[in-house]
């Protein structure tokens, strides 16, 4: 018996050092991260993406809570998210997780760092619309650390139909860390995603709000493609860089998009893998 048991476990050992398990390749092309609906956080290559996957768990968040959205803060180059509480965490690569301080205090659907501003867009359940300064340097002099800004209600000139905002980017998105500040030439703008319409969705100040609000929306143009609440990411590097993913039966698709036309396209397959959002490396400007 005993001999038996050992044959089995040396068969076992022989097996797994002819199999080893074949670490990630390297990212090629852009560098993402994303969020799994399973809550975990991974990296990959989007010209690369199957063969570089790179999964962690997620440690550090407080009871019950998941993340929602991420997104890489273009003044410090660290990644940070969104939690289901309203809490704004800062991610290592591991996957720990450490509050920054700063909090919405309720429930959201999307972030976005405004890389002029440097603070936090929230798009918020009910249409509601934030701005969340970080506790975490560099703060603006404009804003003092934790601020959160109510800029009102998000809503269609024309006032139809209601949107049903899910993921949100803002162009001219760089590294900066560097200096932790960017051109003061720089400008921005913002855009979302709405999964009713399933457009791509432009964004301008409503001058019955706050200076800088973004709330007031206008549709660009057709996805062409199914995006879903919970299930659909959006973001933009350097000036104009945008890509789409969509989650469906186990595979996420991910798209470049048009920012004049909305319309996207299919670049790439991420099999086995259910994505609720994702955020794009920043190179430097």
């Amino acid at each position: 018996m005993k001999q038996t048991a050992l044959l089995a476990l040396m068969s076992s050992l022989l097996l797994a050092a002819c199999n080893p398990v074949t670490p990630p390749a390297a990212p090629a092309g852009q560098l993402a991260y994303g969020l799994t609906t399973g809550g975990q956080l991974v990296s990959f290559g989007l010209d690369n993406a199957n063969a570089s996957l790179s999964t962690m768990n997620v440690t550090g968040l407080g009871s019950g809570e998941t993340l929602v959205d991420l997104d890489v803060r273009n003044t410090d180059n660290m990644l940070y998210a969104l939690s289901s509480a309203g809490n704004i965490y800062r991610l290592s690569m591991a996957g720990a997780a450490t509050r920054d301080g700063a909090a919405l205090g309720e429930a959201a659907v999307a972030m976005d760092f405004n890389p002029v501003a440097n603070r936090l867009r929230v798009v918020g359940t009910a249409d509601r619309n934030f701005r969340v300064t970080l506790n975490s340097a560099p703060v603006p002099g404009t804003s003092p650390a934790g601020t959160v800004t109510n800029d009102g209600t998000y809503a269609y000139a024309l006032s139809t139909p209601n949107p049903n905002l899910v993921a949100a980017a803002y162009t001219n998105s760089f590294n900066n860390s560097a200096s932790g500040a960017v051109n003061p030439n720089t400008t921005t703008e913002l855009f979302t995603i709405d999964a009713d319409t399933d457009a791509l969705v432009l964004h301008s100040n409503n001058p019955t709000g706050p200076a800088g609000n973004f709330s007031l929306l206008t549709s660009r143009g057709a996805l062409g493609v199914d995006a879903m609440p919970g299930m659909t990411g959006f973001d933009i590097t350097g000036t104009s860089s945008a890509y789409l993913s969509t989650s469906t039966g186990g595979t996420t698709s991910f798209y470049t998009v048009n920012l004049g036309t909305g319309a996207a396209t299919l670049k790439t397959t991420l099999s086995g893998v259910s994505l609720k959002s994702f955020a794009l490396a920043l190179t430097p400007q």
